[in-house]
């Protein structure tokens, strides 16, 4: 019996037919007919506005970041990479299978909906089908909220590749990620994309360097060596970048070379802060090589750069 728990007091003989008449009666009471054609109008209506947006917007995304890339890429052109040579970066579409299986779910369940408007088996289906995707959707089972994260999060639908092209538009070498390069190699690829991304955000699209181009970075190139130091400073100055950094007394001698003036700020007891304006050759002083938390008299000691 497909309902069990309607019919527990129901026979499957003759003498059972009051109490299927009664079961007749109620449904025709809560004007069942009526609510199923109101079900079956609002599954084609809402499979066709919510479910086929959600595909759309889906299927649209890789464009979408393609748009998004571009002004970037012009951005890129403007500063040379390496001598003679420019970046860009390509998008490719990378879609997970388990995205492409919940696209085409999607698409069985809003494909010619109106050439189905009378066949209930047909708009049953399909429904099942939808019960199915939000009955996964709604879950909070690792594995589905796995599924979820690879097909809604968008980001995980493309690639990149950085191109390097000579002055001809030739590619003469690409990168698809970090492996086979070296460390510099690395870091030099991605602090050129950041800049590159933050001229966008901040430069109008006539302009060489952005309007307003402050840079703030706490405890700058803390952890870094001499070789990328320059090199991320040399980027973000081709940039057209006016960097403020702030440093615990460490690449005096390489941010020489790039900041216009210095400011050295002292905390006292962890409870009042100063900032006073000094010399190069008195930062060098107050630094003399020794680590800033073994300063006797400061909590805290910073050196705040701020670039020409």
């Amino acid at each position: 019996m497909e309902w069990p728990a309607e019919a527990s007091e129901a026979t499957a003989d003759v003498g059972g037919r009051g109490e299927y008449l009664r079961i007749l009666e109620r449904l025709r009471a809560d004007r069942l007919p009526d609510f199923e054609q109101r079900f079956f109008d609002m599954l084609r209506e809402q499979s066709q506005q919510n479910v086929g947006l959600l595909a759309e917007r889906i299927r649209s995304a890789p464009r979408e970041v393609k748009n998004r890339v571009a002004p970037i890429n012009d951005s890129l052109r403007r500063s040379p990479f390496s001598p003679g040579r420019h970046l860009e970066i390509r998008v490719d579409p990378s879609r997970p299978a388990v995205a492409q299986d919940f696209l085409n779910d999607l698409q069985s369940i809003t494909a010619d909906v109106l050439a189905f408007e009378d066949d209930r088996e047909e708009a049953e289906r399909r429904f099942q089908v939808l019960h199915r995707v939000m009955t996964q959707l709604g879950s909070s089972e690792a594995a589905d909220r796995s599924w979820r994260t690879q097909c809604l999060d968008t980001r995980r639908h493309v690639k990149f590749l950085g191109l390097e092209r000579d002055v001809d538009g030739v590619v003469v070498d690409w990168h698809e990620s970090g492996q086979g390069r070296s460390g510099g190699q690395k870091q030099k690829l991605v602090v050129f994309c950041l800049a590159a991304a933050l001229r966008y955000q901040l430069a109008r699209e006539s302009e060489e360097v952005p309007t307003y181009g402050s840079i703030v970075m706490d405890e700058a190139f803390d952890k870094s060596d001499v070789t990328f130091t320059r090199m991320a400073l040399d980027i973000f100055a081709e940039f057209g970048f006016h960097m403020i950094l702030a440093t615990p007394l460490k690449m005096l001698q390489v941010l020489e070379d790039y900041v216009g003036g210095v400011a050295l700020v002292t905390c006292q007891d962890g409870q009042d802060s100063h900032a006073t304006p000094v010399t190069w050759e008195e930062a060098r002083r107050h630094d003399g090589g020794a680590d800033p938390k073994d300063a006797p008299d400061t909590s805290a000691e910073t050196l705040f750069e701020v670039t020409t």
